[in-house]
């Protein structure tokens, strides 16, 4: 899959930036709030199983919070967002 940046550029997809993207959240929360290995394993899993030839970063990052929040993780979900940027 590809990636579309902000800027416009097509980057390739790395499931190892969304993983660390979230992980720097994570430092952010409480432990109840922490996403797991397999939270995010699950998170990446679904955005590769849409089988998609490319995707916008903002639709990557967009779906990532619609996940977080539906395992609960409302504050988690905040924090990445403020990330704003997957560093592709």
């Amino acid at each position: 899959m590809k990636v579309v940046k902000r800027d416009g550029r097509i980057v390739a997809y790395d499931r190892a930036k969304i993983g660390t993207t979230i992980e720097k959240a994570n430092l952010e929360v409480m432990n109840k709030e922490k996403a797991t290995k397999d939270d995010i394993k699950s998170i990446t899993t679904y955005i590769e199983e849409l089988d998609k030839s490319r995707m916008l970063v903002e639709d990557i990052k967009d779906i990532i919070e619609e996940k977080l929040m539906g395992l609960g993780k409302h504050e988690l979900a905040k924090k990445y967002t403020s990330y704003n940027v997957i560093e592709y």
